[in-house]
């Protein structure tokens, strides 16, 4: 749908119309479909992008400051295609600053997309009479709106810290729930451990000895998980309602290599996980790799559910009251932990992006000699 400059009465009869309906097939999705605005065919456009990777957003004309994939690399983020001739953005604006200052220290920015083909030269001069103070920029091509399947303004979407689009079309009255569940499930690391960047102080020898692209986590959770990291007794694991699998225990999987996966139902990263799990188990079992799925108490009682519905097929158990998270000091879902042949933990807190690669140094190690 296409906005030209239409007048006062049109502009607000579209805006009524279109954000008084409501959506009807959102019931699959992590977030309560009445969280939504749109129709069933709206919401269908926009359904079909949630969950994937984030559409390209070509911006220009940036105010208060100018975000590039460095700035934003990491963050969770709150998009808010507006227009300056829509009433309900500009009456959404006091709000977005809230938000904008409230939880800019946990690692979320917030966006404002001046959108539509009409208006966007009044920008500059809106975002001073109304005092917008986060990042704004233009579509001056539409092209972001388009891939975006922006249908009606405002129209918010929230991106998650792996640049995963999670949802689309909100309210504005639940863009905060949104983002207060992604933080629940990724919790802000400032100074990320990279490939350029050093393990922080008072981590074990063991732990660096460590590739650090390996690692995830800031240089204050190197330390803190410095003393887990390569003991040769890995805390025990109290876990309950074991699937695919009798009761295991870690010190009866000498001379295997172990990833223990912490996942929870409600976490759709883990979900999506699952399929990439399975080929590793698929191709590494027997050369020797374990995978146990450790799932979160909270959400545990869908486990079983999860399990059948998403064809996992490794060994799954659920945390008993989120003991074995604590002890592996577990800080976000998906986490993975890695054990080695020696029985030794040598990974805690590895890379999503390096998993495979880190199984496949450790099973070309040799076994214990008995």
């Amino acid at each position: 749908m296409k906005f030209s400059q239409p007048s006062i009465a049109v502009r607000w009869l579209v805006v009524v119309v279109l954000l008084a309906a409501t959506g009807t097939t959102q019931a699959e999705t992590e977030f309560p479909r009445e969280w939504f605005w749109g129709r069933s065919d709206q919401r269908a456009k926009q359904d079909a992008l949630v969950g994937k990777r984030a559409p390209n957003l070509p911006l220009s004309e940036w105010m208060n400051e100018k975000l590039g994939s460095k700035q934003i690399r990491g963050k969770i983020l709150v998009i808010d295609f507006w227009a300056t001739w829509c009433g309900p953005c500009l009456r959404s604006i006091p709000h977005n600053n809230e938000l904008y200052h409230k939880y800019k220290e946990h690692g979320v920015e917030m966006i404002g997309v001046c959108g539509s083909k009409s208006g966007q030269e009044k920008m500059p001069a809106i975002v001073k009479k109304y005092g917008i103070e986060y990042p704004v920029a233009r579509d001056a091509t539409q092209e972001g709106a388009a891939a975006w399947q922006v249908m009606w303004w405002p129209t918010y979407a929230v991106v998650d810290r792996r640049g995963d689009l999670r949802a689309i079309g909100l309210k504005p009255e639940y863009v905060e729930e949104v983002v207060k569940s992604i933080l629940e499930e990724q919790p802000y690391r400032s100074g990320t451990v990279n490939d350029e960047q050093a393990v922080g102080p008072g981590s074990s020898h063991a732990a660096s000895s460590v590739p650090t692209h390996w690692l995830e986590g800031s240089a204050e959770d190197r330390q803190r998980l410095g003393a887990l990291q390569g003991t040769t007794s890995p805390p025990p694991l109290d876990v309950r309602g074991w699937i695919n699998s009798r009761a295991l225990k870690l010190d009866e999987l000498e001379g295997k290599v172990v990833l223990l996966d912490f996942w929870a139902t409600w976490c759709q990263p883990c979900i999506r996980n699952i399929p990439h799990t399975n080929e590793l188990v698929a191709r590494y079992k027997d050369q020797g790799l374990v995978v146990i799925g450790i799932c979160a108490t909270k959400g545990g009682d869908r486990m079983a559910k999860i399990v059948s519905q998403h064809k996992i097929n490794y060994p799954v158990a659920m945390d008993s009251q989120e003991h074995t998270g604590r002890k592996y000091q577990v800080n976000g879902y998906p986490d993975y932990y890695l054990i080695d042949r020696a029985g030794r933990l040598r990974v805690a807190d590895l890379s999503n992006a390096h998993v495979e690669e880190a199984i496949q140094a450790l099973l070309a190690e040799p076994a214990p000699k008995p």
